[in-house]
């Protein structure tokens, strides 16, 4: 980690997600309250916390339907899915003569398990739903 704040280093996060190429986007920036939760998401992912990146995404989500921008949960599964946790490399399944299956993965750090759970979550949530919520936030004016 490099001496940038948080606070910085989760807008310049935000950013490469594109939150500043549409409105909807624009509102993770600008929302403090949900800003926070993204800084809050951070802190938890930190901690390598399985429970506590959990609990962020649902306070993410929670906040995000009272005001009724659910669609923007994109970007906290894009936070977590395109970060050190996801293999930045996978290499095709192997069937192993006994017929077990060897799936290899390379990641650009060492992870622990449970940084591994929190993104193979984020992958599996992210596939879910990320393109038709992006559409969405795209879609929105």
């Amino acid at each position: 980690m490099t001496n940038t704040s948080i606070y910085q280093f989760v807008k310049n996060k935000l950013g490469t997600h594109g939150v500043e190429n549409t409105k909807g986007g624009l509102l993770v920036l600008s929302d403090k309250k949900l800003f926070l939760l993204f800084v809050a998401l951070e802190r938890a992912v930190r901690k390598s916390s399985f429970d506590a990146v959990q609990s962020v995404v649902l306070e993410i989500e929670n906040y995000l339907s009272t005001i009724e921008k659910r669609q923007l949960m994109v970007f906290a599964y894009m936070y977590l899915r395109f970060s050190d946790l996801t293999p930045s490399q996978s290499e095709l399944d192997e069937q192993l003569p006994d017929g077990r299956i060897r799936k290899s993965a390379v990641f650009s750090r060492r992870v622990t398990d449970e940084e591994m759970l929190i993104g193979l979550w984020a992958r599996v949530k992210y596939k879910q739903v990320g393109k038709e919520l992006l559409r969405v936030v795209y879609a929105d004016p």
